[in-house]
């Protein structure tokens, strides 16, 4: 591969392509976090205003996935020809993903939803409903990082987890600060729940 920039070498080594799955489940962690963030500030009824939480969501989504991929052996190069494929029977026999889970992260992959965030505003209504995306994202992540943790060694190091403010706070769907005491609640978009603690870096 040739250098854009005049006596810089092009390394032909793609991005990611060096990280075990242990650092790949950190980066899905970070864009779990910026997902929580995002979609507190976000306004429900304004499609294009979740947009930038659906990404980050999904992005988190398919970062877990991958982190069990590397995991489980697959090679970075097989990684990065699917494309944004959130669909592979492992998911369903290895992480015991329920039904409605499956089928939602084929029709977010028939649907080119990942792409649809980024790029494509005039399809922003026709993505998946936000509880949906909530609860894949928030089983994937759950049982990505208990496999993980179940089938590696080394003990687990503890990761402080806080939100956008600083602080470990419930996170409700259009969520503004200064909201009246009482006022209706909608969901919660991850119950409350944070990445679960992963495994100490060791070699794999």
């Amino acid at each position: 591969m040739r250098s854009l920039l005049p006596g810089m070498p092009m390394s032909n080594e793609y991005s990611g392509s060096n990280a075990n799955p242990l650092e790949v489940l950190d980066l899905a962690n970070a864009y779990f976090l910026a997902s929580k963030c995002l979609f507190s500030e976000g306004q429900k009824q304004v499609a294009l205003s979740m947009a930038p939480a659906r990404m980050c969501a999904i992005h988190a989504i398919e970062l877990y996935l991958n982190a069990f991929l590397r995991h489980e052996g697959v090679a970075p190069e097989e990684i990065r020809k699917r494309m944004h494929n959130l669909v592979d029977s492992r998911f369903v026999a290895k992480l015991q993903l329920r039904k409605k889970t499956a089928l939602h992260l084929q029709a977010m992959t028939a649907k080119r939803e990942y792409f649809i965030s980024r790029y494509a505003p005039e399809q922003a209504r026709e993505h998946s409903e936000l509880t949906r995306l909530a609860a894949t994202l928030l089983e994937v992540m759950e049982k990505v990082g208990k496999h993980l943790h179940s089938t590696s060694s080394g003990g687990t190091s503890t990761i402080i987890i806080t939100d956008c403010h600083r602080n470990v706070v419930p996170l409700r769907l259009g969520c503004r600060c200064g909201e009246k005491e009482g006022a209706p609640k909608r969901p919660d978009i991850v119950r409350d729940k944070l990445p679960v603690e992963r495994p100490a870096h060791s070699p794999l």
